[in-house]
């Protein structure tokens, strides 16, 4: 389930049970807040709505650290050594720094959310169907495990609003792509003769593969093209439409 926050009129969007969890700080943000970390046309305004979303939850700007997507598979490690800024050709990243915001951006691909609220750790995945194929949210939890010590009983996980089972029609080629899918079968289905896939269930059996405690597991279940009203939608606007973000952050003090 999704939970809508407003700040000085701006409406957010979290996770109804990862709100709770204590040392992390999480949002989506939701039309009309385009975030897209594109060059060209409009991208000042854009940078401007990203430091926008960071204050508003209480973050410093100038230590976003920010996925430029490319649909592959690498992930970033945010440390001491990194100064804030974009991450180019990553879709996934990982912090152990409190007070580091991370971001990433989605117009239909789930956002998924990993936190380990006991070491400390937040990692954010854009899971794209390539992605998604490229099993990105189960490396982000090794990555997790190998670099910061995290044990994946003690993770919390959340897949974010993004095109859901009901519209995600897809071609043969990625249902072939998807032989190494854990639970492959689960995850796609066939209406009046089209095959649709189920991006979420995708993830969430990836996260449960990886070892996440299947009850710790929060699928928003907000389809971006049934809820075009709220979150940008590639598949409904086109290639020219917004982006919604995901941030998250461990604040320096876990706030109970």
């Amino acid at each position: 389930m999704i939970h809508f926050v407003e700040i000085a009129g701006r409406r957010y969007a979290q996770f109804e049970h990862l709100r709770h969890v204590a040392g992390l700080v999480h949002a989506f943000s939701t039309r009309p807040m385009n975030v897209a970390p594109r060059d060209g046309c409009g991208a000042a305004q854009r940078a401007a709505n990203r430091r926008t979303m960071v204050a508003d939850w209480g973050l410093e700007a100038r230590r976003l650290c920010y996925c430029q997507q490319v649909h592959e598979s690498h992930l970033a490690v945010v440390d001491d050594s990194r100064p804030g800024g974009p991450l180019p050709g990553c879709d996934g990243v990982i912090t152990a720094l409190p007070g580091r915001p991370l971001m990433t951006f989605s117009a239909d691909c789930p956002l998924v959310l990993v936190a380990d609220p006991v070491r400390r750790v937040l990692g954010l995945v854009h899971a794209s169907w390539r992605c998604t194929m490229a099993r990105m949210a189960e490396r982000l939890v090794e990555l997790m495990a190998a670099r910061c010590g995290s044990g994946t009983a003690d993770l919390r996980a959340g897949v974010g609003p993004g095109a859901g089972p009901c519209c995600y029609e897809v071609q043969r080629d990625v249902y072939e792509a998807a032989t190494e899918l854990p639970g492959r079968a689960q995850c796609f289905s066939t209406r009046a003769g089209r095959l649709y896939f189920d991006l979420w269930q995708a993830n969430r059996m990836q996260l449960v593969a990886a070892g996440v405690p299947e009850e710790r597991i929060e699928v928003a279940g907000v389809c971006t093209l049934c809820r075009n009203d709220v979150f940008y939608s590639y598949r409904r606007e086109g290639p020219d439409c917004g982006h919604f973000g995901l941030l998250a952050a461990l604040t320096a003090e876990p706030r109970g």
